[in-house]
C-alpha cells in the first residue's frame, strides 16, 4: 500500500491526474483481498495489483477514460461478477463477486494534503488513521465518495458525525485494524480503511526459534525487533533483517519500546530463563499478540505467577501458550511456521480451521463431470459439453438439428431395443443411435 499511495502523492505534486481504484469488498472466491490498491497514472503506468487478469483490465480501461475527461476529482463504484470462464481464467475454482471505489483525484491542495497524511500514518509519524468512505448510499442528498478522516487517537469523532448513526461495528473495526466494508440499518454502506504502520513482530530472545521465525516475518511485511542481552545472539549478522535490535533483558526492551495496539509479542528468552519477567511486562502494553514459546506446564508455571502478581485473568487468558498452532512442528523451523500462521489469523481475522471444499461444491463439480450422451436417461436434461466425432457430415447433422456446444436438450426415451434416444433440442426432435451417441459428452444442465 505504502508504494502506491507515495507514488500517488508523486503525481499530483507533479501537476498530474490520478486514479486510484481500491477493492472495498468481495464475496466468493476473488483474486485480491479488500484493501487491494492500483494507482492508474494519466500515461496508462500503473502500481499496485488488483488481481490481475480482466478483472484488472476492465477496471484500467474504465480508470483511463475517467482520465481522460475534463471533470474534477470523482468517484465511481462497479460491482464486478466472475462468471465460470472468468474465475477458471483466473485460477479460481467457483468465483466470486469484487466491489470496486475509483477515485479520480486532481491536483489540489485537499488532495496532495491528503495523500500526504496517509503517507505520514503508513510511516509511523502519527498514531494512524481510518478512512470512512461512503460507497453506497440510500439517501438522495448523499453521494457516494463522501470521505470522513479519524485519528486514532480521535475516534469519538465518530460519536458526533450525523451521517453515521451507528458506530459499533465500525469502531470495531478500526480497533482491530482491519478493512471492511460496513452496511448500517440505514442502507448505507461505509468502506473502512486503516493506514498505519506495518504489523511489528518483537520477538524476545535471540535463539533458534527467533533467527528461523525473522526472515518469514520480514517476507510477510512485519517490522522485526530482536531483544536480548546476548550480543553475540542479538545482532545484524544474525539478524539481517531487523529494524530495531536491543540489548537488554526483556523487562528493560519492552518499557523503552513503543509497543502499541499493531503489535506481536513472542517470547523465546533462553532456557526459558527471563519468560516469566518478560511475560509479566509484556501483558502492560497494547499489544495485539503475546505469545510463549514452550510446553503446557511451562505455561501453567507462568500463568499461576502471573495470577498471584495481580495480573488480571482476563490479559492471561488472552496469551497464546503454548503458542502457534497445532501443525505437529518440532523443529525451529516449523515452529516458526505454526507462529506466523497463529499471528497471520489474527491479524486477517482468519479462523484457523482447514478451506476444505465445502460439500455443496462438490456436488456441483460431480455433477458437471462429463458423461457421454449414451448413457443418459430418459427425463434428463442436459447440456452439450463436447463432441467427439469430427466427421465432416455428422457436424453438419448435429448442427442441422441443433446438436451443438452449450446446446440444452432433453431426453424424452430411451430404446433399449432400437439401440437409440429421442431428443429434444431447442429447435427439434430427433432420434439419435446409441452408437453417435457415444460420441456425444453432456453434463448436467
Amino acid at each position: 500500500m505504502y508504494e502506491v499511495i507515495s507514488n500517488s502523492l508523486k503525481e499530483l505534486e507533479q501537476g498530474k491526474n490520478i486514479v486510484l481504484a481500491t477493492v472495498v469488498n468481495t464475496k466468493g472466491s476473488t483474486p485480491q483481498k479488500i484493501g487491494s490498491k492500483l494507482l492508474i497514472r494519466d500515461d496508462g503506468s500503473t502500481v499496485g495489483t488488483l488481481g490481475g487478469g480482466c478483472v484488472e483490465g476492465d477496471i484500467w480501461f474504465e480508470s483511463k477514460s475517467m482520465l481522460e475527461e475534463n471533470s474534477d476529482s470523482e468517484t465511481r463504484f462497479r460491482e464486478y461478477t466472475l462468471n465460470q470462464e472468468l474465475a477458471e481464467q483466473e485460477g479460481l475454482v467457483c468465483g466470486g463477486t469484487m466491489y470496486f471505489l475509483l477515485d479520480k483525484l486532481i491536483p489540489e491542495n485537499q488532495n496532495i494534503e491528503h495523500l500526504r497524511s496517509l503517507q505520514n500514518s503508513l510511516n509511523g509519524k502519527d498514531s494512524g488513521k481510518s478512512i470512512l468512505t461512503l460507497v453506497n448510499s440510500q439517501n438522495k442528498d448523499l453521494s457516494i465518495g463522501i470521505k470522513k478522516t479519524y485519528d486514532f487517537e480521535n475516534t469519538n469523532e465518530i460519536f458526533n458525525d450525523e451521517l453515521i448513526n451507528e458506530t459499533e461495528d465500525i469502531e470495531n473495526t478500526i480497533s482491530n485494524r482491519t478493512n471492511k466494508c460496513i452496511k448500517l440499518k440505514d442502507g448505507n454502506e461505509w468502506y473502512v480503511e486503516i493506514y498505519t504502520t506495518p504489523a511489528t513482530l518483537l520477538i524476545c530472545g535471540g535463539g533458534h526459534i527467533a533467527n528461523s521465525l525473522a526472515p518469514i516475518a520480514h517476507k510477510l511485511n512485519f517490522n522485526v525487533w530482536i531483544t536480548d542481552d546476548r550480543k553475540e545472539f542479538a545482532n545484524s549478522n544474525r539478524f539481517p533483517h531487523a529494524e530495531r535490535i536491543v540489548n537488554d533483558i526483556p523487562e528493560s526492551a519492552l518499557k523503552s519500546l513503543p509497543v502499541t495496539e499493531n503489535t506481536y509479542i513472542i517470547i523465546a528468552t533462553r532456557g526459558h530463563r527471563y519468560d516469566l519477567v518478560a511475560t509479566q511486562a509484556a501483558v502492560q502494553t497494547k499489544a495485539k499478540y503475546i505469545g510463549i514459546v514452550g510446553s503446557m506446564r511451562k505455561a501453567i508455571l507462568i500463568f499461576e505467577d502471573l495470577l498471584k502478581n495481580g495480573i488480571p485473568e482476563e490479559k492471561i487468558r488472552a496469551i497464546r501458550s503454548p503458542v502457534g498452532l497445532d501443525l505437529r512442528g518440532r523443529t525451529p523451523d516449523e515452529i516458526a511456521v505454526s507462529i506466523i500462521a497463529e499471528m497471520l489469523m489474527i491479524k486477517e481475522g482468519g479462523t484457523g480451521l482447514p478451506m476444505a471444499m465445502p460439500e455443496k461444491i462438490w456436488s456441483k463439480i460431480i455433477s458437471k463431470i462429463n458423461n457421454s450422451l449414451s448413457e443418459s436417461k430418459t427425463g434428463q436434461q442436459l447440456s452439450i459439453s463436447r463432441m467427439n466425432d469430427q466427421d465432416a457430415n455428422f457436424l453438419r447433422f448435429a448442427e442441422k438439428h441443433g446438436l451443438t456446444i452449450g446446446a440444452i436438450i432433453k431426453i424424452i426415451e430411451r430404446n433399449e431395443q432400437a439401440d437409440s434416444l429421442s431428443i429434444k433440442t431447442n429447435s427439434d426432435t430427433i432420434v439419435l443411435g446409441l452408437s453417435a451417441a457415444k460420441n456425444i459428452e453432456v453434463c448436467d444442465a
